[in-house]
């Protein structure tokens, strides 16, 4: 009897502490599943550092060219309106209108109509649209310039719902814009340390973390994201430990609890007798 009663004894102190493990372990996967965690106790403002967006190798744009006048046919002379251009262009519906997109080529420059390569890579939007205009203010009196993204493209990977290629077509888009868009961060990835692997316009590989737990993750010149960045959300610790047990344990947890679930119920059952 004495040495059931201490079998029983040692069960019930095994299964407690199993029960506090899996409590110690909800608790710190669900601080880890909380996004802006001091929100309430940061107090200085909050500011999102907006930044020029760069043109990069194989970048697609559309590009429209207008004259400030009624008389349009100047300008109609550059806006490639059907078929292929020479550099490469794509074509993209836009209501009756087929605009082409222009491709920026592996030497970083566009083939535009009569004027020939200019020179996009490593440029601001705003700056290769004023380097547009002064090559076409020899054919047209204060010519306007309108650029946009085809491909303004984020790539979102890893511990995500819906992961894969995002588009932004308002040409804006911030890590949570890239996050929300890839369905949201699943509960076994690590929201304390995003990876964000940009590819500069010379060709180098930056990598930055950028941590959704800190409020002030606003504030990082890397929160706001450029054309073809990736986001590669990982695995949390838990997750990772897991991936990393044999499968046999999770089979054999739940017959360990029943035994001792037993041997508690055995000893309820003698006390009762006696």
């Amino acid at each position: 009897m004495h040495s059931l009663k201490s079998t029983t004894s040692l069960a019930l102190i095994a299964l407690l502490a199993v029960v506090l493990a899996s409590c110690g372990v909800a608790k710190r996967n669900y601080r880890e599943m909380i996004y802006f965690q001091n929100a309430k106790q940061v107090n200085t403002p909050i500011r999102l550092q907006l930044q020029p967006t760069v043109l990069q190798k194989y970048d697609q744009l559309m590009i429209q060219v207008y004259a400030q006048s009624i008389n349009q046919e100047q300008a109609n002379l550059f806006n490639i309106t059907s078929g292929m251009g020479t550099n490469g262009t794509i074509n993209m519906q836009q209501g009756a209108t087929v605009l082409a997109g222009y491709i920026v080529d592996y030497e970083g420059n566009i083939d535009f109509p009569v004027i020939g390569k200019v020179k996009a890579m490593g440029l601001t939007k705003s700056a290769f649209i004023d380097t547009l205009k002064k090559h076409l203010q020899a054919y047209i009196k204060d010519p306007i310039v309108v650029v946009r993204y085809i491909n303004y493209n984020v790539t979102v990977l890893g511990e995500v719902n819906s992961p894969g290629v995002k588009n932004f077509p308002n040409e804006k888009a911030t890590v949570l814009d890239a996050i929300s868009a890839a369905g949201d961060i699943k509960d076994a990835g690590l929201r304390k340390s995003i990876l964000l692997i940009r590819t500069m316009p010379d060709g180098t590989i930056q990598q930055h973390e950028i941590d959704l737990t800190n409020i002030e993750c606003y504030n990082s010149p890397y929160f706001q994201l450029q054309p073809n960045d990736v986001l590669y959300v990982q695995s949390n610790k838990i997750r990772l430990r897991n991936a990393n047990q044999d499968p046999t344990i999770y089979r054999d947890i739940p017959l360990a609890l029943s035994f001792m679930s037993y041997l508690l119920l055995l000893n309820s059952v003698f006390k009762f007798i006696n």
